[in-house]
């Protein structure tokens, strides 16, 4: 158990996540990557987190490998070759402020919304499956009502 993230990241050097599944953004390699942690990981740990100007796994902000043995030997690789670790930690800087640029993201989001609140009307419209939930939500309303009704009668 760690109490604070921040220092136990603080104190290491590298970040080694060998990833064989997942999706979407890898929280631990951006969390390591603000920390100055370049990364040793699977094509899978690498997956969604590159540029779309990235050429090759070389302008990632670390080692990406696909065994093993290729996994081991990066991870030293990366942890005694000073070059190669200022390389990818200056990497991984350059994908954050790329990648995940507060100001950028948060424009995006907004515009997003925005589009989203002017066409609400026709976003309801071609929605299906609210259209059905509201009415079935509605008819159980209805015969709920009714129960009542024949409940109270008796």
């Amino acid at each position: 158990h760690v109490e604070d993230i921040k220092e136990a990241l603080l104190q290491r050097r590298v970040l080694l996540a060998p990833l064989r599944f997942g999706a979407g953004i890898k929280g631990k390699i951006v969390d390591s990557w603000g920390y100055g942690l370049p990364v040793v990981t699977t094509s899978v740990g690498a997956e969604g987190m590159m540029t779309t100007d990235a050429i090759a796994s070389d302008d990632w902000g670390g080692l990406i490998v696909s065994n093993e043995d290729e996994f081991v030997e990066a991870a030293v690789n990366l942890y005694t070759t000073k070059e190669l670790w200022e390389y990818s930690q200056n990497r991984a800087i350059v994908l954050l402020n790329s990648l995940f640029n507060k100001e950028q993201n948060l424009q995006v989001i907004d515009e997003a919304l925005n589009d989203a609140m002017m066409n609400l009307g026709q976003r309801r419209k071609r929605d299906i499956t609210s259209q059905l939930l509201w009415h079935q939500s509605n008819r159980s309303t209805e015969y709920f009502s009714k129960w009542i009704e024949l409940k109270e009668v008796k």
